[in-house]
Protein backbone atom coordinates (compact mmCIF):
# COMPACT_ATOMS: atom_id res chain seq x y z
CA UNK A 1 0.00 0.00 0.00
CA UNK A 2 2.91 2.40 0.74
CA UNK A 3 3.74 2.36 -2.95
CA UNK A 4 0.49 4.10 -3.82
CA UNK A 5 -0.11 6.49 -0.90
CA UNK A 6 1.81 9.34 -2.52
CA UNK A 7 0.04 9.01 -5.86
CA UNK A 8 -2.80 11.55 -6.49
CA UNK A 9 -4.83 8.98 -8.42
CA UNK A 10 -5.00 6.78 -5.30
CA UNK A 11 -6.50 9.54 -3.18
CA UNK A 12 -8.95 10.51 -5.92
CA UNK A 13 -10.30 6.96 -5.94
CA UNK A 14 -10.46 6.86 -2.10
CA UNK A 15 -12.31 10.17 -1.93
CA UNK A 16 -14.71 9.05 -4.65
CA UNK A 17 -15.68 5.97 -2.69
CA UNK A 18 -15.95 7.88 0.61
CA UNK A 19 -18.28 10.38 -1.02
CA UNK A 20 -20.40 7.60 -2.46
CA UNK A 21 -19.36 8.30 -6.05
CA UNK A 22 -17.82 5.20 -7.58
CA UNK A 23 -15.39 5.82 -10.44
CA UNK A 24 -16.71 4.87 -13.86
CA UNK A 25 -14.43 2.62 -15.87
CA UNK A 26 -15.10 2.86 -19.59
CA UNK A 27 -16.00 -0.45 -21.18
CA UNK A 28 -14.90 -0.93 -24.75
CA UNK A 29 -17.38 -2.59 -27.09
CA UNK A 30 -17.13 -6.33 -27.60
CA UNK A 31 -16.28 -7.18 -31.20
CA UNK A 32 -17.46 -10.42 -32.79
CA UNK A 33 -14.54 -11.56 -34.95
CA UNK A 34 -14.37 -13.80 -38.01
CA UNK A 35 -11.10 -15.58 -38.73
CA UNK A 36 -9.90 -14.90 -42.28
CA UNK A 37 -7.44 -17.57 -43.46
CA UNK A 38 -4.19 -16.83 -45.25
CA UNK A 39 -4.33 -17.29 -48.99
CA UNK A 40 -3.80 -16.02 -52.51
CA UNK A 41 -6.50 -14.51 -54.73
CA UNK A 42 -6.98 -12.47 -57.89
CA UNK A 43 -7.75 -8.88 -56.92
CA UNK A 44 -9.65 -6.71 -59.37
CA UNK A 45 -12.17 -7.68 -62.05
CA UNK A 46 -12.11 -9.22 -65.54
CA UNK A 47 -12.61 -6.88 -68.48
CA UNK A 48 -16.07 -8.26 -69.24
CA UNK A 49 -17.51 -7.77 -65.72
CA UNK A 50 -20.61 -5.57 -65.84
CA UNK A 51 -19.92 -2.22 -64.19
CA UNK A 52 -16.14 -2.64 -64.26
CA UNK A 53 -14.00 0.50 -64.05
CA UNK A 54 -10.51 0.90 -65.47
CA UNK A 55 -8.81 0.95 -62.06
CA UNK A 56 -9.82 -2.66 -61.31
CA UNK A 57 -6.86 -4.26 -63.11
CA UNK A 58 -6.50 -7.88 -62.05
CA UNK A 59 -3.36 -8.97 -60.20
CA UNK A 60 -2.42 -11.70 -57.77
CA UNK A 61 -2.28 -10.93 -54.06
CA UNK A 62 -1.13 -13.14 -51.17
CA UNK A 63 -2.26 -12.29 -47.65
CA UNK A 64 -1.45 -13.49 -44.15
CA UNK A 65 -4.29 -14.59 -41.90
CA UNK A 66 -6.17 -11.90 -39.94
CA UNK A 67 -9.40 -11.32 -38.06
CA UNK A 68 -12.18 -9.03 -39.30
CA UNK A 69 -15.23 -7.80 -37.42
CA UNK A 70 -18.25 -9.77 -38.58
CA UNK A 71 -20.35 -6.62 -38.72
CA UNK A 72 -19.88 -2.96 -39.48
CA UNK A 73 -19.22 -0.80 -36.42
CA UNK A 74 -22.59 0.29 -35.04
CA UNK A 75 -23.86 3.58 -33.64
CA UNK A 76 -23.91 2.00 -30.17
CA UNK A 77 -20.27 0.94 -30.41
CA UNK A 78 -19.16 4.34 -31.68
CA UNK A 79 -21.13 6.03 -28.89
CA UNK A 80 -19.15 4.03 -26.32
CA UNK A 81 -15.97 5.48 -27.82
CA UNK A 82 -17.30 9.04 -27.72
CA UNK A 83 -18.61 8.65 -24.16
CA UNK A 84 -15.30 7.22 -22.92
CA UNK A 85 -12.95 9.67 -24.63
CA UNK A 86 -14.94 12.84 -25.38
CA UNK A 87 -13.91 12.46 -29.01
CA UNK A 88 -15.25 15.01 -31.48
CA UNK A 89 -15.72 13.88 -35.05
CA UNK A 90 -14.68 15.86 -38.11
CA UNK A 91 -18.36 16.70 -38.65
CA UNK A 92 -18.59 18.23 -35.17
CA UNK A 93 -15.24 20.05 -35.39
CA UNK A 94 -15.88 21.42 -38.85
CA UNK A 95 -12.74 19.90 -40.36
CA UNK A 96 -12.19 20.91 -43.95
CA UNK A 97 -13.90 24.25 -43.45
CA UNK A 98 -17.45 23.03 -43.02
CA UNK A 99 -19.56 21.84 -40.11
CA UNK A 100 -21.73 18.76 -40.28
CA UNK A 101 -22.05 16.16 -43.00
CA UNK A 102 -23.82 15.50 -46.28
CA UNK A 103 -27.27 13.90 -46.12
CA UNK A 104 -29.69 12.63 -48.73
CA UNK A 105 -33.00 14.41 -49.20
CA UNK A 106 -35.75 13.44 -51.59
CA UNK A 107 -36.73 16.60 -53.39
CA UNK A 108 -37.17 18.38 -56.68
CA UNK A 109 -34.45 19.58 -59.02
CA UNK A 110 -35.11 20.90 -62.51
CA UNK A 111 -38.77 19.81 -62.18
CA UNK A 112 -37.71 16.23 -61.44
CA UNK A 113 -38.20 14.36 -58.17
CA UNK A 114 -34.91 12.80 -57.15
CA UNK A 115 -32.48 12.15 -54.29
CA UNK A 116 -30.24 15.13 -53.61
CA UNK A 117 -27.03 15.15 -51.58
CA UNK A 118 -27.05 18.30 -49.44
CA UNK A 119 -24.96 19.64 -46.58
CA UNK A 120 -26.45 19.76 -43.09
CA UNK A 121 -24.54 21.68 -40.41
CA UNK A 122 -25.66 19.61 -37.42
CA UNK A 123 -25.43 16.14 -39.00
CA UNK A 124 -22.94 13.79 -37.35
CA UNK A 125 -22.58 10.16 -36.24
CA UNK A 126 -25.86 10.35 -34.30
CA UNK A 127 -27.90 10.95 -37.50
CA UNK A 128 -29.41 8.75 -40.21
CA UNK A 129 -28.98 9.14 -43.96
CA UNK A 130 -31.73 11.78 -44.22
CA UNK A 131 -30.25 13.97 -41.48
CA UNK A 132 -32.64 12.89 -38.71
CA UNK A 133 -31.20 12.10 -35.29
CA UNK A 134 -31.48 8.40 -34.59
CA UNK A 135 -33.61 7.03 -31.74
CA UNK A 136 -31.86 4.58 -29.42
CA UNK A 137 -33.74 1.76 -31.14
CA UNK A 138 -31.54 2.37 -34.21
CA UNK A 139 -28.22 2.21 -32.40
CA UNK A 140 -27.74 -1.24 -33.94
CA UNK A 141 -27.42 0.33 -37.41
CA UNK A 142 -23.96 0.93 -38.87
CA UNK A 143 -22.53 4.28 -37.82
CA UNK A 144 -22.32 6.74 -40.74
CA UNK A 145 -21.29 10.39 -41.16
CA UNK A 146 -17.80 9.40 -39.99
CA UNK A 147 -14.61 10.34 -41.81
CA UNK A 148 -11.54 8.18 -42.37
CA UNK A 149 -9.92 10.13 -39.54
CA UNK A 150 -12.82 9.25 -37.22
CA UNK A 151 -12.75 5.59 -38.22
CA UNK A 152 -9.01 5.36 -37.57
CA UNK A 153 -9.38 7.08 -34.17
CA UNK A 154 -11.97 4.47 -33.13
CA UNK A 155 -9.78 1.63 -34.42
CA UNK A 156 -6.76 2.97 -32.52
CA UNK A 157 -8.80 3.22 -29.30
CA UNK A 158 -9.91 -0.37 -29.76
CA UNK A 159 -6.33 -1.56 -30.33
CA UNK A 160 -7.26 -2.59 -33.87
CA UNK A 161 -6.91 -1.10 -37.34
CA UNK A 162 -8.81 -0.53 -40.57
CA UNK A 163 -8.50 -3.24 -43.24
CA UNK A 164 -6.18 -2.72 -46.16
CA UNK A 165 -7.96 -2.54 -49.49
CA UNK A 166 -6.58 -5.98 -50.40
CA UNK A 167 -7.76 -7.49 -47.11
CA UNK A 168 -11.19 -5.98 -47.62
CA UNK A 169 -11.66 -7.43 -51.12
CA UNK A 170 -10.21 -10.81 -50.14
CA UNK A 171 -12.54 -11.03 -47.14
CA UNK A 172 -15.53 -9.86 -49.18
CA UNK A 173 -14.94 -12.47 -51.85
CA UNK A 174 -14.53 -15.27 -49.28
CA UNK A 175 -13.14 -17.58 -51.93
CA UNK A 176 -15.40 -16.41 -54.76
CA UNK A 177 -14.28 -14.97 -58.11
CA UNK A 178 -17.69 -13.69 -59.23
CA UNK A 179 -18.82 -10.03 -59.10
CA UNK A 180 -20.44 -10.63 -55.70
CA UNK A 181 -19.71 -13.20 -53.04
CA UNK A 182 -23.28 -14.35 -53.74
CA UNK A 183 -22.44 -15.13 -57.39
CA UNK A 184 -23.21 -13.18 -60.55
CA UNK A 185 -26.26 -11.47 -59.05
CA UNK A 186 -27.10 -9.60 -55.86
CA UNK A 187 -30.74 -9.99 -54.84
CA UNK A 188 -32.88 -8.03 -52.42
CA UNK A 189 -32.82 -10.98 -50.04
CA UNK A 190 -29.01 -10.79 -49.88
CA UNK A 191 -28.13 -7.13 -49.33
CA UNK A 192 -29.39 -3.64 -48.46
CA UNK A 193 -29.08 -1.80 -51.77
CA UNK A 194 -31.05 1.06 -53.30
CA UNK A 195 -33.52 -0.92 -55.39
CA UNK A 196 -34.85 -2.52 -52.20
CA UNK A 197 -36.83 0.62 -51.39
CA UNK A 198 -39.58 2.70 -53.00
CA UNK A 199 -38.23 5.69 -54.89
CA UNK A 200 -38.72 8.14 -52.02
CA UNK A 201 -37.34 5.92 -49.23
CA UNK A 202 -33.77 5.01 -48.31
CA UNK A 203 -32.26 3.86 -45.03
CA UNK A 204 -29.62 1.62 -43.51
CA UNK A 205 -30.77 -1.49 -41.70
CA UNK A 206 -29.50 -3.10 -38.48
CA UNK A 207 -25.99 -4.49 -38.94
CA UNK A 208 -26.06 -8.20 -39.71
CA UNK A 209 -29.66 -8.35 -40.94
CA UNK A 210 -28.82 -10.35 -44.07
CA UNK A 211 -27.02 -13.68 -44.61
CA UNK A 212 -23.21 -13.56 -44.19
CA UNK A 213 -20.68 -14.63 -46.80
CA UNK A 214 -18.83 -17.94 -46.58
CA UNK A 215 -16.40 -16.54 -44.01
CA UNK A 216 -19.10 -15.23 -41.69
CA UNK A 217 -18.99 -11.54 -42.65
CA UNK A 218 -22.19 -9.52 -42.89
CA UNK A 219 -23.03 -6.52 -45.12
CA UNK A 220 -19.92 -6.67 -47.28
CA UNK A 221 -22.28 -5.66 -50.09
CA UNK A 222 -24.54 -2.70 -49.31
CA UNK A 223 -25.86 -1.09 -46.11
CA UNK A 224 -22.88 1.26 -45.57
CA UNK A 225 -19.68 1.67 -47.54
CA UNK A 226 -16.53 1.03 -45.52
CA UNK A 227 -13.27 2.93 -45.11
CA UNK A 228 -10.02 1.07 -45.79
CA UNK A 229 -6.59 2.07 -44.54
CA UNK A 230 -5.00 2.65 -47.98
CA UNK A 231 -4.30 5.77 -49.90
CA UNK A 232 -5.89 5.42 -53.33
CA UNK A 233 -3.64 4.68 -56.30
CA UNK A 234 -3.24 2.51 -59.38
CA UNK A 235 -2.71 -1.14 -58.60
CA UNK A 236 0.93 -2.26 -58.79
CA UNK A 237 2.10 -4.44 -61.66
CA UNK A 238 2.77 -8.05 -60.75
CA UNK A 239 2.04 -10.26 -57.77
CA UNK A 240 1.95 -8.69 -54.30
CA UNK A 241 2.23 -9.96 -50.73
CA UNK A 242 0.37 -8.12 -47.95
CA UNK A 243 0.13 -4.83 -49.91
CA UNK A 244 -0.70 -1.68 -47.99
CA UNK A 245 -1.26 0.71 -50.88
CA UNK A 246 0.75 3.82 -51.81
CA UNK A 247 2.97 5.49 -49.20
CA UNK A 248 1.03 8.74 -49.57
CA UNK A 249 -1.74 10.31 -51.58
CA UNK A 250 -4.71 12.65 -51.64
CA UNK A 251 -7.61 10.22 -51.25
CA UNK A 252 -8.42 7.29 -48.96
CA UNK A 253 -10.22 4.19 -50.23
CA UNK A 254 -13.68 3.00 -49.26
CA UNK A 255 -15.47 -0.12 -50.46
CA UNK A 256 -18.67 -2.15 -50.49
CA UNK A 257 -21.56 -0.01 -51.70
CA UNK A 258 -24.36 1.36 -49.53
CA UNK A 259 -28.13 1.30 -49.14
CA UNK A 260 -28.13 4.11 -51.72
CA UNK A 261 -26.07 2.23 -54.31
CA UNK A 262 -27.03 -0.05 -57.16
CA UNK A 263 -25.71 -3.59 -57.55
CA UNK A 264 -22.73 -2.66 -59.72
CA UNK A 265 -21.36 -0.20 -57.15
CA UNK A 266 -21.53 -2.93 -54.52
CA UNK A 267 -19.34 -5.40 -56.42
CA UNK A 268 -16.40 -7.04 -54.62
CA UNK A 269 -13.89 -5.25 -56.90
CA UNK A 270 -15.54 -1.81 -57.03
CA UNK A 271 -13.31 1.00 -55.72
CA UNK A 272 -14.25 4.42 -54.29
CA UNK A 273 -12.05 7.17 -52.85
CA UNK A 274 -12.20 10.62 -51.32
CA UNK A 275 -10.36 12.94 -48.93
CA UNK A 276 -9.76 11.61 -45.37
CA UNK A 277 -12.05 14.19 -43.75
CA UNK A 278 -15.02 13.36 -46.03
CA UNK A 279 -18.15 12.39 -44.13
CA UNK A 280 -21.53 11.64 -45.57
CA UNK A 281 -24.63 9.49 -45.18
CA UNK A 282 -23.16 6.44 -46.88
CA UNK A 283 -19.77 5.61 -45.32
CA UNK A 284 -19.04 3.62 -42.19
CA UNK A 285 -16.31 1.08 -41.40
CA UNK A 286 -15.35 -2.23 -39.83
CA UNK A 287 -12.25 -3.39 -37.97
CA UNK A 288 -9.36 -5.75 -38.53
CA UNK A 289 -6.98 -7.31 -36.05
CA UNK A 290 -3.77 -9.18 -36.75
CA UNK A 291 -3.61 -12.78 -35.60
CA UNK A 292 -0.88 -13.76 -33.16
Amino acid sequence: MKIFLNKPAYWIIVLAFLSGIAPVIAQKPVIDWAFIPAGTFTMGSPRNEVGRTKDEIQHQVTLSAFKMSKQEVTVKQFKAFVDATGYKTDAEKGTGGRKGSSVWKYGEEMFTKKWLLVGQDDANWRYDISGIIRPESEYNHPVIHVSWNDAKAFADWMGCRLPTEAEWEYACRAGSSTPYHTGNKLTLAQAVISKKYPTNERETEPAGSYPPNNWGLYDMHGNAMEWCSDWYGDYPVGAQTNPKGPANGQFRVFRGGSCLDWDEHSRSAYRCRNVPDLRNAEIGFRLVQDTK
